[in-house]
């Protein structure tokens, strides 16, 4: 403190007057709370409050007072006073802690060592080297860029120590360019789950692609399907191409001339859904059309879950005939309408025509409602049916919304909430379509740095590139990850 002392005496003598006032504590509680700071614990600091530690003094007027300073200020300089000149602080309780701490040090020519545990002697060494020598075991020649506690323990075999070891190879370590680029996806999710209910049948649709898959008939390689969040009915057919065209003509044929006008399509952001044409469909029947997160298909998660469905029931039927995948299509989406769903109690047939539907069996092998089928009686009960249709709906309503409660709470015990805010630099997960496939499988897994620049919605972020601009499409929380520079 003198080096800033007399640096501010030079300044006063330059001001033609000046005038110090003593404000008591009780009247500047702010700034004695800023103070106090300075010994806490770095567990408890505040995160709006910016913290530098300086490994040297940031004012040095001569080189002289410069190594008096750093000496000064070094953890070594008293133990070695005191081992060495028997000096000790004027502080009665600092200098029977220092007393205390001493009996673990020795002197020997000139240099200050600690009697460890795990070695003999190890030398303490100042801030300075300190940084030199983890910087050299982490990323030197023989460095294995280890994490943080083998990097400590490692430093403490090879004979050093200072009292921050473990906090500054943590840190060492956390801050390491090339471990921060390969290290491993983050695979718990960083936001709690976000349910989407439907208001009432056929009133909200998910949409997404399969494929590629096998050439089929006709020259299909991929699929198109559409799901309707309340009763879970699902529609599907075969594509040549991906093209917006082909695109619209699925939704007005499958959604629109079926099952009326909806109030909401979600679709991912590709670009046969997100084109012109499509957008003007959208805004001509007054349908809100929404998109999912980009590189996050679980805010589309209704229909992911259906195309798993759908294309295990497919591997299952083919066998070895992957081909007439097209062929089988139609049988497959019977039998998932068909098949009651966890989540509502009822099959999406009887949630959108009020009966259960004849499957082949019960014509093969005669259940009861073919051996006494009656088609007046029959036209009553379905007339009874649909009477009854709406508390069926809403009863399967209401199992669903417990059935996504279980589901979030689940899912929700294994979240690690991860936040970012403007001005955050952060790293983004590279895309398996962009890797450098020059690299091969020692590519990096994460690329960067980025800084966000805006908050696009419920997990997403803008971010842009120095010397690339702003990403077109927000990105997911779950592929970023803060970058320590």
């Amino acid at each position: 403190m003198i080096t800033y002392l007399e640096l501010a005496r030079e300044l006063l003598e330059k001001f033609k007057e000046y005038r110090i006032v003593h404000v008591p504590r009780e009247e500047n509680e702010k700034a004695d709370a800023l103070a106090k700071l300075a010994s806490a614990t770095i567990n408890i600091w505040p995160n709006n409050i910016s913290m530098i530690r300086l490994l040297q003094p940031s004012i040095v007027k001569t080189k002289e007072i410069g190594a008096v300073f750093g000496e000064r200020n070094s953890w070594i300089t008293p133990i070695k006073e005191y081992l060495v000149n028997d000096i000790l602080p004027s502080d009665p309780l600092e200098a029977k802690r220092l007393k205390y701490r001493a009996t673990r040090y020795s002197v020997l020519n000139g240099e200050l060592y600690k009697r460890g545990y795990s070695r003999a002697l190890q030398r303490c060494v100042g801030p300075e080297e300190a940084e030199g020598i983890l910087r050299s075991i982490h990323s030197g020649n023989c460095g294995n860029h280890a994490g943080g506690a083998s990097l400590a323990h490692k430093t403490l075999r090879q004979g050093f120590y200072w009292p921050t070891l473990f906090a500054d190879s943590k840190r060492v370590a956390a801050r390491c360019e090339a471990c921060q680029k390969i290290a491993n996806n983050i695979r718990q999710p960083p936001e709690l789950l976000q349910s989407i209910t439907s208001p009432w049948p056929f009133a909200m649709w998910g949409i997404d692609l399969i494929g590629p898959m096998p050439t089929a008939t006709g020259g299909a390689k991929h699929a198109i399907v559409a799901v309707d969040y309340f009763t879970k009915w699902v529609e599907a057919e075969p594509l040549v191409h991906i093209t917006e065209a082909n695109t619209i003509s699925f939704v007005k044929k499958n959604i629109l001339y079926r099952f009326g006008i909806p109030n909401t399509i979600i679709t991912d952001n590709g670009t046969q859904f997100d084109g012109r044409k499509f957008r003007e469909l959208c805004d001509k029947y007054g349908i809100n059309n929404y998109y999912a997160s980009p590189a996050h298909p679980q805010t589309n998660g209704q229909t992911e879950a259906v195309n798993k469905i759908i294309k295990h029931n497919l591997k299952a039927k083919l066998a070895t005939k992957k081909g007439s995948w097209a062929d089988k299509l139609p049988q497959v989406l019977w039998a998932y309408r068909t098949t009651e769903r966890g989540s509502t109690g009822e099959t999406p047939y009887s949630m959108a025509y009020g009966a259960e539907a004849v499957i082949p069996v019960e014509t093969s092998f005669s259940s009861p409602r073919v051996q006494l089928f009656q088609p007046e009686i029959n036209v009553d009960m379905l007339k009874c049916g649909l009477d009854e249709l709406e508390e069926r709906r809403e009863r399967a309503q209401i199992r669903n919304a417990a059935y996504q409660q279980r589901v979030a709470r689940y899912y929700n015990s294994h979240v690690r909430e991860r936040r970012f805010t403007l001005g955050d630099l952060v790293l983004k997960r590279v895309n398996p379509g962009t890797r450098d496939k020059a690299a091969g499988s020692l590519a990096d897994k994460w690329e960067g740095p980025y800084k966000i620049t805006g908050i696009a919605g419920h997990g997403a972020y803008r971010i842009t590139r120095e010397g690339f601009g702003e990403l077109p499409r927000p990105c997911n929380a779950q592929y970023l990850k803060i970058y320590y520079p």
